[in-house]
């Protein structure tokens, strides 16, 4: 088996390939990055999207566009849900929604954070106080 060498909190840690998939779920769900160091001694860092993005804003000389994010109510409490675990399916019945306006009120939380995933928007919310 292949590895890979990264870099997890200063620590050097040998990444066999066939785990990749969870690495790049950790450094997507949240503000961790991660260095990546391949057989040849090349390095990468990974990096959230979010993270990205706004690395990506400072770079231009702009604020990143995270402050002015606000979130409904519901889109809190369904956030709030999905990041301590509850599949969309728990979380439109326990609040008595159909699942689709719960797919649909992640959907907007996705498009105001500019993120792919509900694991990184609930990261970012996390981050700016909107969920805990």
């Amino acid at each position: 088996m292949e590895h890979n060498v990264a870099v997890v909190d200063g620590n050097r840690v040998q990444v066999p390939n066939d785990w990749w998939g969870d690495v790049l779920r950790t450094v997507s769900d949240g503000d961790r990055r991660m260095i990546v160091e391949d057989a040849a001694g090349n390095r990468f860092v990974l990096v959230s999207e979010a993270r990205y993005r706004a690395l990506e804003e400072a770079e231009r000389g702009q604020a990143p566009s995270r402050p002015g994010v606000s979130l409904t109510a519901r889109e809190q409490e369904i956030l709030q849900m999905i990041a301590d675990g509850c599949p969309g399916s728990v979380v439109a019945e326990r609040l008595g929604l159909a699942p689709n306006t719960v797919a649909q009120h992640l959907a907007s939380v996705r498009r105001k954070y500019g993120v792919r995933s509900s694991a990184a928007a609930a990261a970012v919310a996390r981050q700016d106080g909107l969920i805990s």
